[in-house]
């Protein structure tokens, strides 16, 4: 009777571990070509094949994969079915790629890569998906190891936990704050937008029907500019602007331009660092101060050098030397808008595309601020898209203690820039 029990349980067993097998060798295959299928594209040259996934997929599988090959080859001696020695593996990758980031991401340019190719939304994803297949194969009844059972889970809940309390995932969790309340008589509605390019790739009339739609007090737009490549070129188009926006006043600068329906009291360019690799861009930002109730607010239209550039191939020293320089050169602006923030004595709203993702050192270095995001409903305020997936948030809009954030979106570019709009209901608090 035993026997007859014992021999069935011994088949579905083997099917188990055949389907597993087969099944972890189906995942490394597609992984191992769709690897090769991105080399190719970097040696070509032809960087958007497929709408970007292939080195997209790279991008996202790599650090884990690398991270993850340690400890895989360190267990390779063990008695452990392969599979699980894989789990076991994948776990290790994840804390250590969450302690690495914490360590590193700010304090050397050898991990921009890194923070670019893990989006920070995976650092919460991979965990708990991780967390959640454990479940699964305990529900199903497959037989895993005691210790492979712990040593995933600790490590994996570990780094659930660091990316969380390390802001690395970039949520926006209830612990987080929110809001200021409803929004008093005479808060000022804001948009920010990265325009890429300005209207020079889009239709100008749906452009700047898409502008006025919004019906903004202030308009904060970057790459006010004809893109070339290495550098953006200035557009002079002021009878226009004045036409779109009548009764409106204008600042702009190197790209930037800030349209205001409030008067604007002064125009100041902020943190001057050319950046080597594109002309006419040498400032982190413009700060407008505008009149307001009484009062002067003033506001930071700020664009931080790109983190890096996809005109050389990720294979050539030129696309490395270019990311050092690019963050040494942003460090710098980042560094000179804090210290212009800290010594203003009015009221601040600084916003843009900073090209910085949160959890990471930069970010951190401007925790003194208030993060407009947090007054929003999204739990995950992505403004970057990138083959039609919005995964980075390389664009903020930060505040002063003293300024209230009421209402935060992003609103999509449909079709126009790669960046969302931030679309907010400000006031300055009561004194």
């Amino acid at each position: 009777m035993r026997e007859a029990e014992a021999e069935p349980r011994g088949t579905q067993r083997a099917m188990t571990a055949r389907w597993t097998r087969w099944a972890g060798r189906a995942a490394l295959g597609a992984l191992l070509a769709w690897v090769l299928l991105a080399l190719v594209n970097w040696l070509t040259g032809r960087f958007w094949w497929w709408g970007g996934a292939v080195p997209l997929l790279l991008f996202f599988t790599g650090p884990v994969v690398v991270l993850g090959s340690v400890p895989m080859l360190l267990l390779v001696r063990s008695p452990l079915p392969r599979p699980q020695r894989a789990l076991i593996s994948l776990s290790v990758a994840l804390v250590a790629l969450t302690v690495l980031r914490g360590l590193l991401s700010g304090h050397t340019w050898l991990w921009v890569v890194p923070d670019l190719m893990v989006p920070p939304l995976l650092y919460a994803a991979l965990p708990v998906t991780l967390l959640v297949a454990l479940l699964v194969l305990r529900l199903c009844r497959v037989e895993v190891a005691r210790a492979t059972h712990w040593w995933t889970v600790v490590p994996t809940a570990a780094a659930l936990v660091l990316a969380l309390v390390l802001g690395q995932a970039g949520l926006n969790a209830p612990w987080n704050g929110g809001g200021d309340g409803p929004a008093p008589a005479g808060a000022l509605h804001v948009v920010s937008w990265d325009t890429y390019c300005w209207d020079t790739t889009d239709d100008p009339a749906r452009f700047f029907r898409y502008l006025r739609r919004w019906r903004a007090d202030v308009y904060l737009l970057q790459e006010h500019a004809k893109c070339a490549p290495g550098a953006q070129v200035p557009l002079d188009d002021s009878e226009e602007l004045r036409r779109e926006f009548p009764g409106y006043h204008f600042a702009a600068d190197e790209g930037l331009l800030t349209i205001s329906r409030l008067p604007i009291v002064s125009q100041t360019p902020v943190g001057a660092n050319p950046n080597p690799y594109a002309a006419n861009w040498t400032h982190a930002a413009m700060r407008t101060d505008v009149r307001t109730a009484g009062r002067v607010l003033s506001i930071y239209n700020a664009h931080f050098y790109d983190m890096l550039y996809l005109s050389s191939s990720p294979l050539t020293p030129e696309f490395y030397r270019a990311i050092e320089t690019l963050d040494a050169e942003r460090q710098i602006q980042l560094r000179r808008l804090v210290a212009d923030i800290d010594a203003n004595p009015h009221p601040v709203l600084a916003s843009g595309n900073l090209n910085i993702l949160p959890g990471t050192g930069l970010a951190r270095r401007l925790d003194h601020l208030k993060d407009a995001s947090r007054a929003g409903n999204s739990p995950y305020p992505a403004t970057l898209t990138f083959a039609g997936l919005r995964l980075w948030k390389m664009d903020w809009t930060l505040t002063s203690r003293d300024v209230n954030v009421h209402r935060y979106d992003l609103r999509s570019p449909e079709g126009m820039s790669s960046h969302h709009l931030q679309d907010m209901v400000v006031s300055l608090a009561t004194r």
